[in-house]
């Protein structure tokens, strides 16, 4: 008999960061749910079966509660001491690369479990194993590689992908003073003016 799935409930206003979050567990034999930030998590847990509640919620801490200024993860984290329910809860900030102290000082008083920082090629293994090792999991480091393999060329496709100020468009008087070793013509000209060079390359209009 196989074992049973972690079950993950996720929340996330990232969706760039909120894919990679539900790429990642996945890989680790979990079975993730991607709740919209619209839903009152605390209400949607205290109606939910004992049974079908998550082992680990993984929250941005910016949420808010719907109608509301209370930020969902200070509710959620009181909720689940209150109950005593067996959730883990990971906040989670992706407008940062890194958390401050003071920041995961608040999350840990709060109730959370642990307090991370956006996903990246750097710390995508180290941050899924501080996940798996709350609950239990053993980690799966081979696919998490090949994850923060394809971030990094990601990256560095988006560092070389083009840009206007990238294109030289050869003026006339450029062409005029590249001619003068081939005519002493002011009048010559060659089809220079239709080639603008794209990354040291020269392309015809």
């Amino acid at each position: 008999m196989s074992e049973q799935k972690k079950a993950v409930l996720m929340m996330h206003t990232d969706q760039d960061q909120g894919q990679l979050w539900q790429t990642a567990l996945e890989t680790q034999q979990m079975s993730v749910v991607w709740e919209q930030p619209s839903v009152d998590l605390v209400k949607s847990l205290t109606g939910a079966d004992l049974s079908q509640l998550p082992d680990l919620l993984i929250i941005d801490m910016a949420i808010k509660s719907p109608n509301s200024e209370t930020l969902q993860s200070s509710s959620i984290c009181q909720w689940v001491a209150k109950t005593k329910a067996n959730i883990k809860v990971v906040l989670f900030n992706p407008r940062q690369d890194k958390i401050k102290d003071i920041e995961h000082s608040w999350a840990l008083r709060r109730g959370a479990a642990d307090v991370l920082p956006r996903l990246s090629q750097e710390n995508l293994i180290a941050g899924v194993a501080r996940v798996t090792a709350l609950i239990g999991c053993t980690l799966i480091a081979e696919p998490l590689e090949s994850i923060a393999n394809s971030l990094s060329q990601a990256s560095q496709q988006a560092q070389i992908s083009p840009a206007e100020d990238t294109v030289v468009t050869r003026s006339r008087s450029t062409t005029k003073n590249n001619s003068k070793n081939a005519a002493n013509s002011s009048d010559t000209s060659d089809d220079s003016s239709n080639v603008v060079m794209y990354r040291g390359v020269r392309i015809r209009k």
